[in-house]
């Protein structure tokens, strides 16, 4: 089998799995909470900064191009088929069993964090701030590549879809979110 850049840069990250305690244990730490941390870190902010009618639209912007993120990921998956790392190939090292085995093909992580910096970064956020996102963005997505449960092409797809669900949140939210929360609402 031919290697794609992608499979050389993981085993090379992937071969210093295991040697030093620390680095595992904060790449452990990073690739299941980072995430969270982010999530709070960008609530946290627009909850103080932010007008009610701005952070409600914030909060809508986020569930839709989530909702949308996972769902396209999901639909990706079906269409173009691509196994974890350890799946595919030989004596990879994991640092934790993944709860789902069936995709790698594009990272929900890597999506869902991105999805809130580029939505953070619609709200003007400071530039320390805003760097500050991008960077614990980027931490829980090099934290699942190191861990051994994603390819570094499964985070660039992941960045990429991000980027294309904020840039498109504002239209999914009119033309297809509120319609829907509309119609459930007047069912009620």
């Amino acid at each position: 089998m031919k290697l794609s850049w992608s499979h050389k840069l993981f085993l090379k990250i992937n071969k210093e799995l295991g040697k030093n305690q620390v680095r595992d244990f904060v790449f452990l730490y990073a690739a299941h909470w980072s995430i969270y941390i982010l999530g709070f870190a960008i609530l946290q902010w627009v909850s103080s900064s932010l007008d009610l009618m701005s952070l409600k639209i914030f909060i809508k912007l986020i569930l839709t191009a989530t909702v949308f993120g996972y769902v396209g990921n999901c639909l990706m998956a079906l269409v173009w088929r691509h196994p974890r790392p350890h799946k595919e190939l030989q004596d990879v090292k994991i640092l934790f069993n993944p709860v789902e085995n069936w995709k790698s093909f594009p990272s929900d992580h890597a999506t869902i964090s991105f999805i809130f910096v580029f939505v953070a970064l619609m709200f003007h956020p400071p530039l320390l701030l805003a760097i500050f996102f991008f960077a614990l963005a980027i931490l829980v997505s090099a934290a699942r590549v190191y861990a051994g449960v994603h390819y570094p092409r499964d985070i660039v797809g992941g960045l990429f879809f991000a980027f294309i669900y904020s840039a498109i949140a504002f239209w999914l939210l009119q033309y297809i979110s509120e319609p829907l929360y509309q119609y459930f609402i007047n069912l009620l």
